[in-house]
């Protein structure tokens, strides 16, 4: 109790309650805070690559200080790394254990302009000792989406707290993970304040990265248990990292190694090791084998299931059966030996009868000049009865039985790989298949009309663009070569144009890059020969140059070329048309395409120039 007086009232005192403990109090947190403080410095400044600079007196707003990271134990300026704000608590609260830590919604508010900072909770016990050392990075991502999460909550005002998941500090934690919170913040914190993209807004097929400090891949399980990872997305234009607001979780690692698999006198190179989670390590060796190790029975386990590419299964399975006879494979030059009773398992899989359909498929592709990678997943009834139909025809050169009552062009798919043949019809049921690469025919231009004296072309001129975008089964020096027959008998050929443009709208039409390329390599071969026979120079040439600018710019010869031809052609509106397109000349194309009828507009726009000029 405190005494105090009244004035003139000496006679009568009044009593007054007054606490002080809210002074103690203040003493109190004062040096906790103080002690928080000593402990983390004691504990940071053991590593050499870390300097601590902070404020005991708290007299910043928010942060207490800062961590410099050095690249080497030093005072020069030039070794730090970064620095990386921080925010330090103490307290002595009384609870078996510290899993969260309230801060101030404003306060993160403010942390998120200002690129993050790494919070640490110094929790000490009642006799003023250490108890343990917690943290939490936050960077402005992670920030970000505590905001977010609190908001929609329903969360409001200033004073609101939220609350922050931190996890022990240990010794070899520390300088890892204040060298990621420096990487990240950096990527992070030009797109703290903008609307960022999300997963569901990201387009299509898109590649993303993600940034890791750790001593080894695996370090990530780890990692992401205590903190959040997020991906970034290269801007193809700018080369800029555009981080992607969702936390992302890694479920699985794969490295590619240099080690060596071997089966027999099977030999295969690309292994890839994968690491999960839970500590487990498999080894995927090309598409067919999984090599376990279990490690309670220091046993390997080896999986095998068919690839889907034909090659790949039939290399495979022959070494499937080879490990039957040898009993061990190897890895380097470590031999890992099965024993009876798995390779009986081998045995039981009948892999013989699997290795001669496999073969048959294989045998018959090379008979047809089909190089593609066959793939065995789309291998479904259609294709059995295509390969059956194909092959007594084309292989065996045996009659067929069909449905068809005239002689027409077939397209047949087996598994992921088109067919183009000949039907010969002969009878009712009944007639034989032509490989009109290996067995060309004579081909005669019809309206309908039965007559011996239509002009004579080359098959290929029957081709539409879709034809030629799936066909695997060609050999295109049968096609020039058909033409080439044309001229040695003196037909009357004018040129292969047509031809020509039908190839090129299927390279425009290709989705596949490799099928593109091949496409225009085919054109280009017809239209070197095109240059030599045709009887249309200008638009043999434009036609010969709207395949180059698929694939290169023009250069000064061929645009004078050009020039020349438009020169010469000025009243030709379909030739300036052509030219002015391939001379990148918007405004004349334009003047010219206006010039077209209709009709012919109309024509046009199933032609590969009219995608030029569409581009302009």
């Amino acid at each position: 109790m405190v005494r105090y007086s009244t004035r003139g009232k000496t006679s009568n005192s009044v009593l007054y309650k007054v606490k002080s403990v809210s002074r103690c109090n203040l003493v109190n947190n004062r040096k906790i805070e103080t002690l928080g403080v000593s402990y983390l410095r004691t504990f940071i400044d053991k590593n050499n690559y870390l300097q601590t600079y902070f404020d005991e007196n708290d007299k910043t707003p928010l942060w207490d200080g800062e961590i410099h990271i050095l690249k080497a134990p030093s005072e020069k300026k030039i070794d730090i790394v970064g620095k990386v704000p921080v925010q330090i608590k103490a307290t002595q609260q009384k609870k078996k254990s510290l899993k969260s830590f309230l801060i101030n919604l404003s306060d993160l508010e403010l942390y998120l302009k200002n690129g993050g900072f790494v919070l640490f909770v110094v929790w000490i016990d009642e006799e003023n000792n250490l108890k343990e050392i917690l943290y939490k990075s936050l960077p402005p991502l992670t920030i970000k989406n505590l905001i977010r999460k609190s908001t929609r909550k329903g969360k409001k005002g200033k004073s609101q707290k939220i609350s922050i998941e931190i996890y022990p500090l240990l010794d070899n934690k520390l300088y890892p993970m204040l060298m990621d919170f420096i990487n990240t913040s950096r990527r992070q914190y030009s797109f703290a304040a903008s609307d960022g993209i999300t997963m569901d807004k990201l387009p299509k097929e898109q590649n993303l990265k993600f940034y890791h400090y750790g001593k080894s891949p695996s370090d990530v399980f780890d990692y992401q248990e205590e903190h959040e990872l997020f991906a970034y997305m290269v801007d193809t234009d700018t080369g800029i990292e555009i981080p992607i607001e969702n936390p992302i979780k890694i479920v699985e690692i794969a490295e590619e190694t240099d080690i060596t698999f071997t089966i027999g006198s099977y030999v295969f190179n690309d292994v890839v090791r994968r690491r999960f989670p839970n500590g487990e390590v498999e080894l995927h060796i090309g598409a067919g084998f999984k090599l376990i190790a279990d490690e309670t029975t220091r046993q390997f386990h080896l999986n095998y299931s068919r690839p889907n590419f034909l090659s790949q299964a039939i290399k495979c399975t022959k070494a499937l059966q080879e490990l039957r006879s040898v009993g061990y494979i190897k890895l380097n030059e470590s031999n890992i030996e099965f024993d009876s009773h798995s390779l009986a398992k081998i045995e039981d899989m009948n892999l013989s009868k699997h290795l001669e359909g496999l073969l048959q498929i294989s045998s018959f592709m090379d008979k047809m000049g089909v190089s593609k990678e066959i793939d065995l997943s789309l291998f479904d009834e259609e294709s059995q009865r295509n390969l059956y139909f194909l092959n007594k025809g084309l292989v065996l050169g045996e009659k067929v039985s069909s449905n068809y009552d005239e002689s027409k062009l077939l397209h047949l798919r087996v598994a992921n790989a088109h067919f183009l043949t000949l039907y010969q019809f002969e009878k009712i049921n009944s007639g034989r298949l032509v490989n009109i690469f290996s067995e060309t025919p004579w081909c005669k231009k019809s309206d309908g009309v039965n007559d011996e004296n239509s002009e004579d072309i080359s098959i290929f001129e029957v081709f539409e663009s879709n034809d030629w975008l799936k066909i695997d089964n060609c050999d295109f020096d049968a096609v020039i070569a058909s033409y080439q027959r044309l001229v040695n008998t003196e037909f009357s050929f004018s040129s292969a144009d047509e031809t020509l443009i039908r190839i090129i709208s299927a390279s425009d039409l290709s989705n596949d890059e490799g099928r593109r390329e091949l496409l225009l390599n085919w054109a280009q071969q017809l239209s070197n020969w095109n240059m030599v026979y045709s009887k249309g120079y200008e638009r043999t040439t434009i036609n010969d140059l709207q395949i180059k600018i698929r694939n290169r710019s023009l250069n000064d010869k061929e645009i004078d070329t050009l020039n020349e031809i438009f020169s010469k052609n000025i009243t030709d509106s379909e030739i300036c048309f052509g030219v002015t397109v391939l001379l990148k000349s918007k405004f004349q194309a334009d003047y010219y395409w206006n010039k077209f009828e209709e009709e012919l507009q109309e024509r046009y726009r199933d032609f590969p120039i009219y995608k030029l000029y569409q581009e302009l």
